[in-house]
């Protein structure tokens, strides 16, 4: 028979060291977690480190500030009803004032509608073009508006138009065979 005291000493060691390492699995986890946050944090105070080191050492040599090439230099805002508002102002369609922003009539649609937002650089041409007025901005477009060709002499126009209605008939028209029994129309005015 076993000794009754090493058993019972076998049993405490065995339920102790399950304890413990139910305990310090919970730990381990914690220990962890908080590992991989202080990286992460590390990581984030290098960026900020190095984005203060580049704006501390002041503007670009052409004059623009460090940071988002993209970004507007001026704060402007947009609103779609100030947009429309804007362009009935200057009793503008959107197809003519679509050239004054660079943009398509069906964005201006859009933009007007709050489908869509437009791009910074669109938008500082809009805090530019609140500050014009109406002759100035027809003036803009005047000297923008491309050159429209030389219209055809009516002459030329006229002779192309015959020359596609004799197609469009030609084709059009059905084919019969002439019978040759019967007398052609200019024949018979003839006859009488």
């Amino acid at each position: 028979m076993p000794n009754i005291t090493s058993v019972l000493k076998d049993e405490i060691v065995r339920l102790t060291r399950k304890e413990f390492r139910q305990q310090v699995e919970s730990l381990r986890k914690q220990v962890l977690a908080q590992r991989k946050t202080i990286t992460s944090l590390k990581g984030d105070i290098d960026k900020l480190q190095r984005g203060i080191k580049v704006l501390s050492k002041g503007p670009r040599k052409n004059g623009q500030a460090v940071g988002d090439p993209t970004a507007p230099t001026t704060r402007a805002r947009f609103s779609a009803s100030g947009l429309r508002k804007l362009r009935e102002k200057f009793g503008l369609s959107r197809e003519a004032f679509a050239p004054l922003l660079g943009a398509s009539h069906q964005s201006i649609y859009s933009w007007e509608r709050g489908g869509t937002r437009p791009r910074p650089v669109v938008i500082e041409k809009i805090a530019i073009l609140r500050g014009m007025t109406k002759r100035q901005v027809l003036t803009v477009l005047e000297q923008h508006a491309p050159k429209s060709p030389k219209p055809k002499p009516a002459r030329a126009a006229k002779k192309t138009a015959k020359k596609i209605a004799k197609k469009i008939a030609k084709k059009t028209a059905p084919r019969a065979k002439p019978d040759r029994n019967s007398v052609s129309p200019g024949k018979a005015d003839k006859a009488d």
